[in-house]
């Protein structure tokens, strides 16, 4: 071969090597740019996996701050009714926010934002809920103390009242109890029909009671009439008609024998009698003395 074709065949091969040597590098390049397309896309979706965590985060401390807000709103109570149905609109409004962010997919920052500008709307609403409503039971309880001081006042005039009520009663049943009638020396005796006390029934004529009406300056003066009850030793109340029934504290009591006193507020001697007819029997006599109403003594005699 001479030198002109191998000088040919040189420059061939030196082209193909340089060919060759362009074909590798544009190669590389590819290479390099598909590697750095490949990484950028590589990192990117690793930023959009690192956001979406982060908002899935988010949502589920919303969805926790949310719940926590409500259980403020629903411990939030007063006695105003008006005031309850605000509060349980606004706990109903957060209860559908929460059902929003268990419900929706929710994938950016944008959202996340506008719920938790509606968490410190609701925030700022609850404080001011809160003023009134201490505002409201700060108002109750001056309410109840001053009802409470009422009624302890009232309990006070009512003790009061009671108490002058109870010692009118007492001056009056003293009254009462001082303008009675008061009878001194009662004696009860069967006599003969000389007068003379016995205690013989086959002598015994007549059954005298006397006694001395004591001077009291507050009783009522006038006609009385003094009633005299002789009780035989086996119950039985002589009488001497059937119509001898006087009262005594509101019930019917039998007398055996009555008479007619004018009482002048000094003291008065007075018997009352009954006259045997038969009745008398031996042993031991009860005799009472009542006058307008009540009993004003007793005493007792025998016969055998």
């Amino acid at each position: 071969m001479d030198k002109e074709g191998m000088t040919d065949n040189s420059a061939k091969a030196k082209l193909s090597s340089q060919k060759l040597t362009r074909i590798l590098i544009g190669l590389t390049a590819l290479l390099v740019v598909l590697i750095v397309v490949l990484g950028w896309l590589l990192y990117d979706r690793k930023q959009e996996a690192i956001k979406l965590a982060e908002v899935t985060e988010e949502r589920f401390h919303l969805i926790r701050d949310f719940e926590d807000l409500s259980y403020e709103y629903a411990m939030l109570r007063t006695d105003n009714d008006s005031m309850n149905a605000q509060l349980d609109a606004r706990q109903e409004e957060i209860e559908g926010l929460i059902e929003e962010l268990n419900r929706t997919r929710i994938n950016n920052a944008a959202a996340i934002n506008q719920y938790r500008r509606e968490l410190g709307t609701l925030r700022d609403v609850l404080k001011s809920y809160i003023v009134q409503v201490d505002s409201l039971n700060q108002a109750n309880i001056q309410l109840r103390q001053e009802n409470v001081a009422v009624r302890q006042q009232a309990a006070r005039f009512e003790t009061q009242l009671q108490q002058e009520r109870e010692i009118k009663e007492d001056l009056s049943a003293r009254v009462e109890l001082g303008s009675r009638l008061i009878v001194e020396n009662l004696v009860a005796s069967p006599i003969n029909r000389r007068g003379r006390e016995i205690s013989r029934i086959g002598r015994t004529e007549q059954i005298q009671v006397c006694f001395t009406l004591k001077r009291n300056a507050i009783a009522e003066a006038g006609m009385r009439t003094v009633y005299m009850r002789i009780k035989r030793p086996d119950g039985l109340v002589l009488a001497t008609s059937a119509d001898n029934v006087m009262m005594v504290d509101g019930e019917p009591f039998v007398f055996t024998a009555s008479r007619q006193i004018n009482y002048e507020n000094i003291d008065l001697d007075a018997c009352i009698y009954y006259d045997d007819d038969g009745s008398l029997i031996a042993g031991d006599y009860q005799v009472e003395v009542y006058a307008d109403g009540y009993i004003l003594g007793s005493t007792g005699f025998s016969l055998r």
